[in-house]
């Protein structure tokens, strides 16, 4: 990276945008937060984003940090990892840096390095130029395999179309097709494995998507162990001498051999789906009316 002489404190790489102190201050508060609260934070927040009220921030009390989604799909996914058991930990919008590194892969390319124009009466006339901004991956995940070696992988979400692609526009699908590259790059560099996650993955289909929201907000119910085990032990029996009885009749059979309501029944179901303790296909629809669908698998993220 070399200095601009043309305007002053500006740095570039070869014919990229070049990076200024807007940046580089940008930069710096991160490292400052991230080192005085001495755990990870997500470089792009929900706040700073516009997200047209898709974005929100979420708590995890088993690792104890914050995590910024900027999208429904990232709160989708966010919501699958924390399902799957095999997960070690989640870090969102998580920067590539250092910036020279992207902007070398994005000028070896011959592609261009994303960048912003700054807006704002506070911004000084010479800063009004499109600049570099620092590239974000939106997960970076560790994991373990079926042989208990940890893995680390880094995710980009994108959207698509019928058709496959990014955007109906072709300049702006373009556009993201290159930074997806660049990024690629960056983690291939790395020595870090890297993936195109799309919405047209299982954890998006509505059932599936639906299910797992349904699951995740009874998890936090408490029961006792023994009670859930109960609970469990006659759902598992059901499934396997009356495959045909439709959900509510089955709540209610569940209920009175137990002695407790249909409703604490209906939740204990609905966090053994979240513990996967039980052998139900959440990629179907779940309804009262219905039997429920059988033959679930153990999810993980391989």
């Amino acid at each position: 990276m070399k200095e601009n002489n043309k305007i002053s404190g500006f740095y570039e790489v070869g014919n990229q945008p070049p990076v200024t102190w807007l940046t580089l201050n940008r930069i710096a508060k991160w490292e400052e937060e991230v080192l005085s609260t001495q755990q990870y934070v997500p470089y792009i927040k929900v706040k700073r984003s516009p997200t047209v009220g898709k974005g929100s921030k979420v708590f995890n009390p088993e690792s104890d940090q914050t995590h910024e989604v900027l999208s429904i799909l990232e709160t989708q996914l966010l919501r699958y990892l924390a399902f799957v058991p095999n997960i070690i930990s989640v870090k969102t919008q998580y920067p590539l840096l250092p910036i020279s590194k992207t902007l070398e892969i994005a000028d070896a390319m011959s592609v261009k390095h994303p960048s912003y124009r700054p807006k704002g009466k506070h911004i000084r006339h010479a800063l009004k130029v499109d600049q570099a901004v620092v590239m974000t991956s939106d997960f970076l995940i560790d994991y373990t395999d079926e042989e208990g070696e940890l893995h680390q992988c880094a995710l980009a979400l994108k959207t698509v179309n019928d058709d496959g692609d990014f955007s109906d526009k072709a300049g702006r699908d373009l556009n993201i097709r290159n930074k997806l590259n660049i990024e690629a790059e960056f983690w291939r560099n790395d020595g870090v494995e890297w993936r195109l996650i799309t919405s047209a993955q299982h954890f998006c289909e509505d059932d599936f998507a639906r299910n797992l929201l349904e699951a995740e907000a009874r998890s936090e119910r408490e029961f006792g162990a023994s009670l859930l085990q109960d609970i469990e032990t006659r759902f598992n029996h059901w499934f396997s001498t009356s495959p045909h009885t439709s959900f509510a009749p089955l709540l209610k059979e569940i209920a009175g051999e137990l002695g407790i309501s249909t409703g604490e029944v209906r939740v204990a179901f609905w966090k053994l789906i979240w513990q996967q303790r039980l052998p139900v296909d959440i990629s179907k629809e779940i309804i009262f009316n219905r039997p429920v669908p059988l033959g679930g698998k153990q999810w993980i993220w391989r």
